[in-house]
């Protein structure tokens, strides 16, 4: 192989894996919890809060038929929306606040699925998203 196209190959492989560990970057940089939601990540009398190994938000003393599994906007981590998750598990019912990797849902679009096996008790479901 000629000299130029052994530093032509190099020289694009330096760009992809530079662009690579950029966009990484960029996805793990995302939007965290506001102080309302770092408070609301804690259990409280009306509704119990697990964080393992998703952001599961149960009304107390009771069980819920109806759940709900939330998806974070891109480049949002899933705390952030735990202050309206646990406003809407002090109604009744069940919330499921799925993580995704590098913080972008479209990298992992069926993670509802595990969700749905782990909570066979619940006879409705509503997934959404932001």
């Amino acid at each position: 192989m000629k000299q130029w196209v052994q530093r032509a190959v190099v020289a694009l492989i330096v760009v992809i894996l530079t662009s690579l560990g950029g966009f990484v970057a960029w996805a793990e940089t995302a939007a965290g919890p506001q102080p309302a939601a770092q408070a609301a990540l804690q259990s409280t009398a009306q509704v119990a809060v697990t964080q393992e190994p998703w952001l599961v938000f149960e009304p107390a003393g009771q069980q819920p038929s109806t759940g709900l599994i939330f998806y974070p906007g891109g480049r949002v981590r899933a705390e952030a929306y735990a202050a309206p998750a646990q406003q809407i598990a002090a109604q009744g019912f069940l919330v499921v606040i799925v993580p995704m990797p590098l913080n972008l849902a479209v990298l992992a679009p069926d993670r509802a699925d595990a969700v749905l096996a782990a909570y066979p008790g619940i006879r409705h479901w509503v997934i959404g998203g932001h």
